[in-house]
Formats: C-alpha cells, structure tokens, sequence
C-alpha cells in the first residue's frame, strides 16, 4: 500500500455523459445552477433581477419575439392565435396595438400544430410576421387593363407620288395618293399630320396655309381618294376614330375582333398599322390615344424580349405623353394581401399597428418573361433580411426582396436584368429540401432545410445574376428553433429521439467549406425533448438551449476557442425557483433578458452574465433570483422601542420565500452583504429587524448552486499519447482539497454508498486573519480540506452554495491510499 495523489486542474468543463474513465478529471457527473468561466472558475450563476410584472401568466404555448429597436426602445412581443400583446423591456408597460382588421392572419388548426407556427422579424419600426400554415395567393380582383378592340396607325413619313392604303377586315377603307412633287406648293400635302387626317376623315382643315401662298388647286380632293369616314368606320356605325397628329387611333366599339393592314408605297417604311403588337419599339407614334397597350416582340427568334407597353398621355387634352412599360394585358398583378405576413409597425405615438401590408404590385411582363414570386401558392417557412433586401423562404425557394423596397418583389422591366432586381433561386439537390431557417454569416446566407444546409452567395454585389445556392452539408435539424449565428459559428438544434443535439456550424472562410461538429457529443441524452428557443451572447462565448422537455430551466453551453484550438466545452443546468415556464430568452451584449411565468404571474426578469462582475459599491454579487433593489428611504418608518423598520416595496412578497440583504452605497450607514431579518410581509410593507432608514436593501429568493465530482481516478500518460485511467487495485481517497478564490461560503457534501451524508462547511474564514472581521463579508482565498475516507468508485462528493454569498472554485487535489494487486509491465 502507498499513498498517493493526484489534481483536478480546474472545474471548467461542466458535465459529461461519458463512462466515468473516459471522462476528463475537469468534467463533472452534475452541474446545476453554477457558471464554468475561465477567469474566476466554478462559480454561482448570476441572479435574475426582477424587472416588470406583466399580469397573469401567459400561456406556455404563446409565440414570443424580442424588437431590439434601437439602445432605448425594446419591446417583448407575445403572440396567440386571438391577438398580439407588447410590453416595454425597460418598465413592462404594456402598449397599444390596434388591430384595423383583427388578428385572422394569426388562425390556425391547433390541433396539427401544437406549438405556434410563427416567425418574426424585425427590421427598423416594422416587424414581419408570417404564419407558416397560410399559403399565398394572388389577388384576382387586380389585374391589368385589357385592351379593347383597338388599333393605330402611325403615318411615318410622306413620300410624292405614293399611294397610303388602310385595309380593314381585308377591305380597303381608305386611300389617298400624295401628289408627283412638280411644284414646291404641294409638300404640304406630303405632311405627316395631313396624310393621317385624310386617310381618317378626308379633311383637309388641320393643313391649312397661313402663308396664303399654296395655290387653291392643290387643295382638291381627287377622285380616286377615299376616307374611313367615307367607307362607314365612323361613330354612326360603331366605330370610334381619332387623329393625333400622325397617328390614327380606330377602335371597334362592340369589342368584337377585326383585322387592319396597310399599305404605302414605301416597302412599309412610312406607314404601320398596329394591332397588338409590334416588332420593334421604334415603330410606336409619339401621339397617341390614351390607355393604348402594345406588345413589343423584339426578336422573332425568342419570346423571352418581349415586354408591354402602355401609352400614358400626359393630361385629357392633349395628344403627348409617353410609352411605359406595363405587365401583359389581362394578367393578375398584385398579391393577396391577406395571404402575405403581416407587418407589426410601431406608430411615432409610441403605439403598434398590426395590419396587413402593401406590397408592391407587377410592373412588368408575364409569368413568362419577368415571373412572380415563386412563393405564391406556397407558404411561408422564415422572413429573413440579407444585404438589404427582405427575405422570404418558401419550398425549395429563397426570395429576395428589389435592394432597398422591402415590399417589392417583382422586377422592374422585362427588356434587362437589373442589379437591384428581387432575387429568386432554388436550393438544388436530389432530394426535396423544403428550406425551414436562414442565417447570414459574413457575405453568404446559410440555408437550413431538414436534411441539407445551403449556402447563398454572389459576388461583392449581391444581384440576380451573381447569386447562387450550393449545397454545403448534410445534416439533419431541427424544425422548431432557429439557428442563431454567435462570432464564426452557428449553432443550430437537431431532435434526436427524446433528447435535442446541438451543433456547431463553422464555414473556413479560405475555402468555403463548412461542417457542423456535435457540441453535446459528450453530453447526447442531456437536453430533454425538442429546442424551442437558442439564445447566443458573443460578448461572453456562452449559447443557452431552451427545450419542451424542461420548460422552466435553461442549458447552459460554455465555450472558449484560442488559436484555432477549443479549451473549454462546458454544459450544465440552470433552474429557477418558483418558475413554472420560461417564455422567453434574448441576449443584449452581456445580459440576458427572459421572460417567465411564476405561478400565476408573468415577469420581466434580466441576468447580467459577465465574469468578474460585482454589484454598485460591494465587492461580490449577491446571489437572489428575482432581485429587487430598494432604496425609498423617504417612505420607511422607524420603531425605537421595538428596534424594527418598516419598508415599503413595490411587488407583493407575501407568498413568496424571500431574504433581505444590505446593498452597497458610497457612505454606507451599514456593511453590504448582510442578511436582514424579515420579521412581517404584506402586500407592500416589509418589517425588518433594526434601524434600516438609510440602508439600501436587496429582496430576492435564495436558489442552490450544486457541481458533483466525477469518479476519482488514477490518471497518468499512455504510451499512444493522452491520458489513461488505472481501474486496477484499490483506492482509498482519504481527503479532498479544494482550491478557492474570493469566496464566501460554500460547503462540501460527502456522501459514501448506503451511508448518510457528511456536509463540511467554509465560511472563508480563517481565524488570525485581519480581514476577519465582525459583520463583514470576508471573501477569502485559500484551500479547504475535507476528510472523504471511502473507495473512489463508492462515493458521492458534491460542492454545494445555497447561500446569498460568492464562491469561485478552482481546482482540486486528492490523497488517497492505493493498493495495486498486480504489476503493471
């Protein structure tokens, strides 16, 4: 037999799942309620802080969603089926929300979807919301103007002794033929605007003379003329025809198709007739019937340069304006308003407006030419924002928004592609990959679907052009809680059986390759049921797992990278006293904010996670959940003869298991950290034991901090490298001793197998020492030794604080007997 010893290094690592020899001596078999930081150690988890009541406890089946507008306006949002709810993150009040055409967006069958099928998200003072059952759908009782049975002909040029011919329904209606040129007098009579008039109507008025010097004869109508007037294609005989300067407009009134040709003398250079279409834009009159639509056919060899346009003229009593482009004649150019996410808007008066919003409509083309949105008669997974634009997944699709108008998804003309038009594309692969997350890390967008992630990319400008999807990874994940992006990672939740995975998602920005590793590898039967909820602090490398199966507790991922290379990999628990349901988590820098049902109530409660944080003007942090600091010294009343002081407070604590504790102040009339006597509770009073009139005071409920020690072993280096464990021969463990900082209390917990438990306790105080002082909270370093006296495989040893008071744990060292029955060779 000889004595031995041995180290655990640090307490860093939290929990593993692993077989006890294949764990790491820094890896515990419990963790709940403490905090693995690489500055101060195993320390307490931070206390919530009580911030605002919210009334009666919310359903636990509510949809949250947190609006980070800016450093002074944040908002909780709580969404039902019945309507929405918006509080203030500072105070709780609540605000206004009108509802002009109620909440019918936000129905659905609770019975196929037990948990909310909603997303939000928020951008500047709008927050989209879809509803991932509604399917989209056009709007039918928009659509664009169609044309009535109409035609033109545009006069292009007056050529001598050419014949100009108008052919309707295969007869000729009109004709005239310009004079040989003999005489200088008769080039008015070639004039465009003369032929057109005519050809209309026969009359000569509009090319009358000022000058005074065309001879009479030049005027005549020729025998061989004729007019649309004179051949019946007049207003007595259902026909509307007008003259615009060159152009003739004709339209048959009982909307009933005809056929119109013409002829000129000039190879169909100097007259079109248009019905339709036309091949080339330039062939469009610059005057013009109002209204008149026109297809543009471009090249014969292709549909695809085909586009529309509209004649817009300028006012009712003039022939100018201009030809816009439109979408095809006919074609349903707007979206069902109803169907698309509804827009949640914060009002300048503070209040909210939840109504459906006004999408942009169809400028151009058909479904052919410039198609829609690809998720009309889908519905909508995610609403996402990606450089600029406004995102949309739906199927195997991710729709963009046009650059800068977050309600415009239709481009802006068929005739090119522009940089700034809405982006359409598809994730490709050989199975279906119905697209349910995105996540924007640096210049691409990482897709999740439920088997495969995407990742979207363009160039340094992102257009329609330049962007593509390319399959990255294959990995299951889950439908319910979105990836959350912290520094390089994304951590994303994958179900697996009755328990949840998370993994870690990194793309090498060198060469574009991602992977995800298992973060809960070590712990796979840890996070019980499906992960409702992520939350991610880069400022403190921390991820906390909200999960259905333990809806009043949170899982806590610790993590430190350097230099490429991960040291810290720590999981554990975090419960809540008096909690029956967490609603909500949300990270703004360092601080946590959540929102949780206690009992009948809903509160605003707030965690500052920081390492080496310390309350105002004391030197620790006072560990009650639900805190509250008091400080109305104006209201309190003293009692000399009884010795009490009564409080006035600001939430009802009387059915709640509360302490009192002094807080810190710069002229402090008594020591922070000490623990108050409650002697009576009401709805708003207090009374507490002695003269407290000009102390600030801390309220809040105790909750307990416990780590359990894996099982001590023998550890020494093994020849293919690592660390082995030696399970062969007897250990006897004799005494623990811990290594602590700046604590204040805590207490170790012996527990041998089929005995009773033997608590050792450390107040930090260590007699001699001048610190030691009296009604003081002495935070104290050093080491505390505990006698364990049992086989290392057939004891329990727990390091337990349930108090108020501070304890950083660092590390550890064993003595223990060791009785080897064999020869190691």
């Amino acid at each position: 037999m000889s004595k031995v010893s041995g180290s655990i290094a640090n307490f860093a690592n939290g929990v593993s799942q692993q077989a006890m020899a294949l764990r790491l001596a820094t890896q515990g078999d419990l963790q709940e309620n403490a905090y693995s930081t690489i500055v101060d150690g195993l320390k307490k988890r931070p206390p919530t802080q009580f911030r605002a009541s919210l009334g009666a406890a919310f359903s636990s089946n509510v949809y949250t969603h947190q609006i980070n507008r800016d450093a002074d306006e944040r908002y909780e949002v709580i969404l039902t089926q019945t309507g929405i709810r918006v509080f203030d993150l500072a105070d709780g009040t609540e605000r206004v929300v009108n509802a002009p055409t109620g909440y019918s967006y936000l129905s659905y069958n609770a019975a196929a979807n037990p948990r909310p099928p909603y997303r939000a998200l928020t951008v500047g003072d709008y927050t989209y919301i879809t509803n991932q059952t509604k399917v989209v759908a056009a709007d039918p009782s928009v659509v664009e103007q169609v044309s009535p049975s109409e035609a033109i002909i545009n006069v292009l040029a007056g050529n001598y002794g050419k014949t100009y011919t108008i052919t309707i329904n295969n007869v000729k209606v009109a004709e005239y033929r310009t004079p040989d040129g003999q005489s200088a007098a008769q080039s008015p009579s070639v004039d465009v605007s003369f032929i057109a008039r005519r050809l209309a109507t026969g009359e000569t008025v509009a090319m009358e003379n000022t000058a005074n010097d065309k001879p009479n004869g030049n005027w005549t109508w020729k025998a061989t003329d004729t007019s649309l007037a004179a051949n019946s294609i007049d207003a007595a005989h259902g026909w509307t025809v007008k003259v615009f300067k060159s152009t003739i407009y004709i339209k048959k009134d009982d909307g009933a198709d005809f056929s119109i040709a013409c002829d000129d003398g000039y190879n169909g250079n100097a007259m079109k007739a248009l019905r339709k279409t036309v091949q080339d834009f330039a062939d469009l009159p610059a005057y013009c019937e109002d209204k008149v639509a026109i297809e543009v056919t471009g090249s014969v060899g292709t549909e695809f340069d085909n586009y529309y346009v509209r004649f817009d003229r300028q006012d009712a009593n003039s022939s100018i304006g201009v030809w816009r482009e439109i979408p095809k004649p006919g074609i349903v150019k707007a979206l069902n308003a109803t169907t698309m996410p509804y827009v949640l808007v914060r009002e300048a008066n503070g209040t909210f407006t939840f109504k459906a919003a006004t999408w942009d409509q169809r400028k151009c083309g058909d479904d052919k030419i410039a198609p829609g949105p690809s998720f009309v008669g889908e519905k909508i997974n995610e609403v996402l924002f990606f450089k600029n634009r406004l995102g949309f997944l739906a199927g195997e699709n991710v729709i963009l928004s046009r650059a800068g108008s977050f309600f415009d998804f239709y481009r802006s003309t068929a005739t090119a592609l522009l940089d700034d038009d809405p982006i359409d594309v598809a994730a490709t692969d050989n199975g279906v990959s119905v697209l349910r997350s995105a996540v924007a890390s640096s210049d691409r967008l990482v897709l999740f679907a439920d088997q495969t992630q995407f990742t979207l990319m363009g160039n340094e400008l992102l257009t329609p052009k330049t962007a593509s999807i390319r399959p990255s990874t294959s990995f299951q994940a889950s439908r319910v809680a979105r990836p959350v992006r912290a520094g390089n990672s994304i951590f994303f939740p994958v179900d697996r059986g009755q328990f949840t995975m998370i993994r870690d998602y990194k793309i090498d920005v060198n060469t574009g390759l991602a992977d995800a590793t298992d973060a809960t590898g070590h712990v796979p039967q840890y996070i019980p049921g499906t992960a409702l909820k992520i939350a991610a602090s880069t400022h403190e490398d921390i991820v906390l797992v909200q999960a259905d199966g333990d809806p009043s507790a949170l899982y806590v991922y610790k993590y430190y990278w350097s230099n490429d290379q991960q040291l810290q990999a720590s999981w554990s628990r975090w419960s809540f006293p008096g909690v029956t349901a967490i609603l909500d988590i949300g990270f703004i820098d360092s601080q946590l904010i959540m929102v949780v049902n206690r009992g009948p109530q809903a509160f605003i409660e707030t965690m500052e996670i920081q390492p080496g944080g310390v309350d105002p003007n004391m030197r620790f942090v006072v560990n009650l959940d639900q805190r509250i600091r008091v400080e109305d010294y104006d209201d309190r009343s003293y009692d000399p003869y009884s010795n009490e002081t009564v409080v006035v407070v600001d939430r009802d604590m009387t059915n709640t298991d509360v302490i009192c504790v002094t807080a810190g102040a710069p002229n402090p009339v008594l020591e922070p950290g000490l623990q108050i006597a409650i002697l009576a509770k009401s709805s708003t009073l207090v009374t507490l034991q002695g003269d407290l009139r000009g102390v600030p005071l801390y309220f809040g409920t105790l909750y307990e901090m416990r780590y359990r020690l894996s099982t001590i072993y023998i550890r020494q280096q093994s020849s293919g490298g690592g660390v082995s464990v030696v399970t062969e021969g007897r250990l006897q463990l004799l005494q623990l001793l811990v290594q602590f900082s700046k604590t204040a209390y805590f207490r170790i917990e012996v527990t041998p197998l089929a005995r009773d438990t033997r608590p050792y306790f450390s107040s930090g105080r260590m007699m001699g020492d001048p610190e030691n002082r009296v009604d003081t909270i002495n935070l104290s370093s050093g080491n505390f030794k505990v006698p364990v006296l049992s086989k290392n495989d057939r004891v329990q040893i727990d390091i337990v604080n349930d108090s108020y008071l501070p304890s950083c744990l660092l590390s550890a060292e064993w003595v223990a007997n060791y009785v080897q029955k064999s020869k190691r060779i």
